[in-house]
């Protein structure tokens, strides 16, 4: 519908800025993302508690998502959100969307290295072709941000019949006005999945993440086949007592879909085990290799074990999650793992499947038992260190740094990601930009909150626990 417009394939997108007015619990409040990268950390407490079923915590991420995403996409939806108050306030961003070459990304040779030694007339032509080329790549890189579109949008609360819209403006040109969908087809990738689909899943124990994978909504693609009724099945039967010529049209035409259906049932199980083993590497590389998961399939119930097995022989309707130590081999299920870190795993499924259908943003949000997880791990190994590990040769406690980890995979995997941390305390790099979001309760309402926001960098004595440790020592 949008394909001759559509400005988001094999383009990079970097937000600019984000202004949120008289809406979503604030006054007015302007934000500058940091340009070192597309990873935004978003630091938030609550003073009242918000339903689990929200895409989005905070009044910034809830924004991003009004703006690039269907999450909300008309009148409806926008009344699930609880702080908007549907006739007054706007949201805005600015971002730039330009082009990337990926010849142009790999680093040129050095006019050295074109240089070096002796050569003949015809090696020394090389060379200078060469040298021209690489030129015209430095060249186009030069030009790369000329080249780049500044893109301002805004959408509007206080127009009851058009709430479904928004305008922007391309380089600072003409205004224009479309409907949301219409906007973010052109500019942005939507998600295959809803989060809330993910965490319905994630929360229930079942494990069973083919149901998010496979294309047919009720778990089963093959269902319809199955069913003793279905067209496919009375197909079939016309063929059972009648033999049919070799050179039959509908038998050649019956063969061939066949063909094609098992071609993409098998293509279809190579891509879910695919996906299953990167969720698994990026698993254990957040946990620091430390925990593994393991993606249980029953077989069919062939029991003959001399034969080889192949994908056949699996039902993968019927997966079940297990995460455990590494090196533990003992029969856990989903419901006896560590619930602490099961948010890592959702967080590996978000990652991956976004990367799998290049989606332009992506929201991480309810992580609280992994922050809480994450301070008590800090604070025991801090204490216990302090108190019983003072020597240098003695064996240390230690505690990792999972968003830390979390966000060099986002950073690698090229993703626009937005990461709602529920604790100031995250253990990040000094100097990693913050966007820091506290919510107060309003005087004038009890049902009522607002939000305090502002940008911060981390500082390393956020991570110093001498003034515990004191407050510990009076007692």
């Amino acid at each position: 519908m949008y394909g001759e417009t559509t400005l988001n394939k094999d383009h990079v997108i970097k937000f600019i800025r984000l202004k949120i007015n008289h809406c979503l619990g604030c006054d007015e409040v302007e934000i500058n993302f940091s340009r070192a990268d597309n990873v935004h950390i978003i630091i938030y407490s609550l003073a009242k508690d918000l339903a689990k079923d929200l895409p989005a915590v905070t009044p910034v991420a809830q924004a991003i998502l009004l703006l690039c995403s269907l999450t909300y996409p008309d009148s409806d939806s926008l009344q699930t959100i609880p702080q908007l108050e549907i006739g007054k306030g706007s949201v805005s961003m600015s971002f730039k969307v330009y082009p990337v070459d990926k010849e142009q990304e790999t680093e040129p040779e050095s006019e050295s290295d074109l240089d070096e030694g002796p050569s003949t007339s015809k090696q020394a032509l090389e060379r200078l072709e060469q040298r021209a080329e690489r030129k015209a790549k430095e060249a186009s890189l030069r030009n790369l941000h000329s080249k780049s579109i500044f893109v301002t949008v805004e959408r509007r609360f206080d127009m009851f019949f058009a709430l479904d819209t928004v305008s922007y403006y391309i380089n600072g040109g003409k205004r224009q006005t479309c409907r949301l969908p219409e906007f973010h087809a052109k500019f942005f990738v939507r998600p295959q999945y809803s989060i809330n689909l993910l965490r319905q899943l994630h929360e229930k124990c079942s494990g069973n993440w083919l149901k998010v994978i496979q294309s047919d909504g009720d778990g089963d693609a093959f269902k319809k086949f199955k069913d003793p009724d279905s067209p496919f099945e009375t197909f079939v039967k016309l063929f059972e007592s009648n033999p049919i010529k070799s050179n039959d049209t509908m038998g050649k035409l019956a063969k061939t879909c066949l063909h094609v259906n098992e071609a993409v049932r098998l293509t279809e199980r190579e891509f879910i085990l695919e996906v299953f083993n990167q969720v698994r590497h990026i698993f254990e590389y957040i946990t620091a290799q430390e925990y593994t998961v393991w993606f249980l399939v029953p077989c069919l119930g062939d029991n003959d074990q001399l034969r080889s097995k192949t994908l056949e022989d699996f039902d993968l309707t019927k997966v079940r999650t297990s995460i455990r130590p590494a090196g533990d081999t003992t029969n856990i299920w989903w419901d006896h793992t560590d619930h602490n870190i099961k948010d890592i795993l959702l967080v590996a499924f978000q990652l991956d499947l976004a990367t799998h259908v290049n989606q332009s943003v992506l929201v991480i949000s309810h992580l609280e038992t992994l922050a809480e997880f994450s301070t008590m791990q800090y604070v025991t190994a801090f204490f216990m260190n302090d108190f019983y590990a003072k020597k240098n040769t003695e064996p240390k406690w230690i505690c990792h740094r999972y968003l830390e980890r979390i966000i060099d995979v986002a950073l690698f995997l090229g993703v626009i990601v937005i990461i709602e941390y529920p604790s100031a305390f995250t253990l990040l790099q000094e100097g990693r930009h913050l966007i820091k979001c506290f919510q107060k309760d309003d005087p004038e309402s009890s049902s009522t909150s607002q939000w305090e926001i502002f940008e911060d960098v981390v500082k390393e004595s956020e991570s110093d626990l001498e003034f515990l440790k004191e407050a510990v020592g009076k007692v």
